[in-house]
């Protein structure tokens, strides 16, 4: 479950850093869910260290997995030098997201044609 976990944290911190909203933006949810400023800004700074990488392995399997192992290991490493509130709330802004992109995807799931 834990692993679980933190790989979904890396993912949403990874689709912002790829696709989202700027990092400001970024750096302001999580603030807004809780997580100190230090905290959100080295998470956000994380994200954009891999963020070229990312792009780069896009449509490779193989490098972009390479990718996320570094960038897990980053953001694992770096969010455990946080406070325990700082985890706390890090760890319900993850959860959020979760259930929100969850919420996005159900339903889309294709219908096979006739």
């Amino acid at each position: 479950m834990c692993k679980l976990f933190i790989a979904t944290a890396v993912l949403v911190i990874a689709a912002y850093a790829r696709h989202g909203p700027p990092t400001d933006q970024m750096k302001s949810e999580l603030v807004a869910a809780g997580v100190s400023d230090t905290a959100a800004a080295g998470l956000v700074a994380v994200g954009e260290k891999y963020k070229d990488q990312f792009i780069a392995a896009k449509g490779n399997k193989e490098a972009g997995k390479n990718v996320f192992d570094k960038f897990k290991a980053d953001t694992d490493a770096y969010i455990q030098t946080q406070s325990a509130a700082d985890q706390t709330a890090y760890t319900a802004f993850i959860q959020k997201k979760k259930a929100d992109f969850q919420s996005h995807h159900k339903g889309r799931t294709s219908t096979p044609s006739s």
